[in-house]
């Protein structure tokens, strides 16, 4: 608290500080004007009273002294206008001009004495300049109160003050009217300078707030940085060792002899590698979310490929419940992602099992809704949702289970939701206790023929039947990887696959390997010392005019390294941590597509 009250302190200080040194930087900006209407008027006054006054004199003597101060605060202004900013904060500055105005107003009073005249046209004239002055003076000085007073009051009294000496109606009538031009004066005086001077609050605050946000902004980017730089650290450390975790866990499924104790322990092992993946995904996918570089392809969709694709990934799952699946039967295409509905309606396929009883079932509907829309509805027999939790349903890391007897991280539904939002579409539940739910999402109906993209056919050929490698004892891969568990079990994978490998801990030794051997295949890290592995890319591309598949295997899932691996000249990248049939899939693609001068597309791993 006390913290907090010093930092209040000093900004309010701080603000003082600038309103006063705005206040005399605006006094001086105008003080060239006045300057010379000073010189301007003097001169007029000076002519026109010189065969007229009392004393010739005393009214050179008043002309000269006037000159003279306005030409030492004119020298004054000079040199404050080519003063440093720290200069300009010193109060010596408002100090002196303020003792230059109440000079300059106590001289221009001293015309009335020293320019006096017997005549009453001229001494008209006098009081005229002086109030004309004064009245000017309230527009160039009402950046500081004590400036307009200390300026005004001494010239508007020693006028007032000579008119009452004399024993003549006129000047009496002409005092009358001069105090009620003095108190018209301080009080317009005063309603200038509040005005002038909320006007430089205001601009300072606002100078002041959109400094702020300046520097909100900065932090704000630089927080994101962070984030990035964190979330893309994290990815690799994790997926790194569950690389090993996973690929070892699998590699020991295929070995024989296995005790049922020792399957069931492998099988454990998995299951909480492949949690903690699917929870290192989600964060990575929200976090991609909250910044917006989460990639959206938009296209027409068959929805019975996503359905049917998304029962059989669920079906093992409903299996070990007892739960039924069911798709009716559809036709229907949509304007969407064909990954991110997948994963948006893998979601509440998991969830409406995972919350389900025994013996329950899970029924997707799709139908055309109004407005060329379509309405896909995940209809479960599970326990419910209150309205309490409804609320919070699709909050980030809200668990619809919060004593943790049923798996999960309370951030799916979430991410569901905002990936159906980025599709222009929206989904929503209806549910009761005891009773079930009903998600629904609804999407744009499909676009014409003509306008279905590449990025779908592509999806669709990623997800077909690749045939093996025929002759795989004549081909052979050089595998890069900097981590020994993971270089040993991806070795290990490939003896499983029947493929020969040779191996290499950094990008430099790889490369004499390379030079020296011929293989038909290179899985190279991204990230390794010495030489990594865009570098390793970039170098066997210049060296080597053949098209050698070379495929990243990286712990790095963020989207746009797999943009960074096709610059350096790459054909895919592989994500740790990655399955026997991820890559069999893949060593297949690429030695079996792969022709002299040509190459298959570019796919994600």
């Amino acid at each position: 608290m006390e913290q907090l009250a010093v930092s209040v302190k000093e900004s309010i200080q701080s603000m003082e500080s600038r309103i006063r040194l705005e206040e005399i930087r605006m006094l001086h900006g105008g003080m060239m004007f006045s300057i010379l209407g000073t010189f301007a008027v003097s001169l007029i006054m000076f002519f026109v009273l010189y065969k007229h006054a009392s004393s010739t004199l005393y009214l050179a003597l008043w002309f000269g002294i006037m000159m003279l101060s306005s030409l030492l605060r004119g020298w004054d202004t000079y040199c404050f206008i080519n003063a440093s900013p720290d200069e300009q904060v010193k109060e010596s500055w408002g100090t002196r001009f303020l003792i230059g105005s109440t000079f300059a107003g106590f001289w221009w009073g001293m015309l009335a004495w020293l320019g006096y005249s017997v005549e009453n046209e001229y001494q008209t004239l006098i009081v005229v300049c002086i109030v004309g002055v004064a009245g000017g003076s309230l527009a160039t000085l009402s950046y500081r109160w004590q400036t307009i007073v200390f300026f005004i009051m001494p010239a508007l009294l020693l006028l007032e003050l000579r008119l009452m000496l004399e024993n003549s109606d006129f000047t009496q009538v002409l005092s009358y009217l001069l105090a009620v031009f003095i108190l018209f004066a301080l009080s317009t005086s005063r309603r200038a300078y509040k005005n002038s001077n909320q006007n430089v609050k205001l601009r300072i605050e606002a100078d002041y707030n959109e400094k702020a946000l300046r520097e909100a902004k900065n932090e704000a980017e630089q927080a994101n940085a962070a984030k990035s730089t964190f979330l893309s650290n994290m990815s690799h450390e994790l997926r790194t060792p569950l690389h090993a975790i996973l690929g070892y866990a699998q590699l020991l499924e295929h070995g024989d002899a296995l005790s049922q104790k020792q399957s069931c322990n492998i099988g454990e092992i998995k299951h909480a590698g492949n949690l903690l993946l699917d929870l290192v995904n989600q964060i990575l996918d929200l976090a991609g979310i909250e910044e917006g570089n989460l990639n959206i392809s938009m296209a027409s969709i068959a929805l019975d490929e996503v359905l049917k694709e998304c029962k059989s990934l669920v079906q093992p799952l409903a299996d070990e419940k007892n739960i039924y699946v069911d798709i009716t039967d559809t036709t229907i295409q949509v304007h969407a992602d064909y990954i991110r509905l997948k994963q948006a309606i893998l979601n509440l396929l998991t969830n409406g099992i995972k919350y389900n009883y025994n013996n329950g079932s899970v029924i997707i509907k799709c139908y055309h809704s109004d407005n060329n829309r379509v309405r896909i509805d995940v209809i479960d027999t599970g326990r419910g949702i209150s309205r309490e939790q409804q609320v919070l349903l699709f909050k980030p890391f809200s668990r619809l289970d919060p004593e943790g007897e049923i798996e999960g991280t309370g951030i799916g539904l979430s991410i569901s939701r905002q990936l159906i939002e980025k599709m222009h579409g929206t989904i929503k539940v209806e549910s009761d206790i005891g009773k079930g739910s009903t998600f629904s999402i609804e999407l744009d109906s499909h676009l014409p023929e003509d306008d279905v993209t590449e990025d779908v056919v592509q999806c669709i050929d990623n997800n077909a039947t690749i045939q093996s490698v025929k002759n795989k004892d004549n081909l052979k891969i050089l595998v890069v990887e900097d981590s020994l568990p993971n270089l040993r079990m991806i070795e290990y994978q490939l003896e499983v696959l029947g493929y020969k490998a040779d191996l290499a801990t950094d990008g430099n030794e790889a490369l004499q390997l390379f030079r020296n051997n011929h293989y038909g295949l290179i899985i190279t890290d991204c990230n390794m010392p010495i030489m990594n592995g865009y570098e390793l890319t970039s170098i066997i591309r210049n060296e080597d005019k053949s098209d050698i598949p070379i495929v990243a295997l990286t712990a790095d899932a963020f989207p746009e390294r797999e943009e960074q691996c096709l610059a350096a000249g790459m054909n895919a990248r592989l994500i740790k941590p990655m399955s026997l049939e991820v890559l069999n899939a893949a060593i297949d693609q690429w030695l079996s597509n792969t022709l002299p001068g040509k190459l298959p597309k570019s796919t994600r791993g």
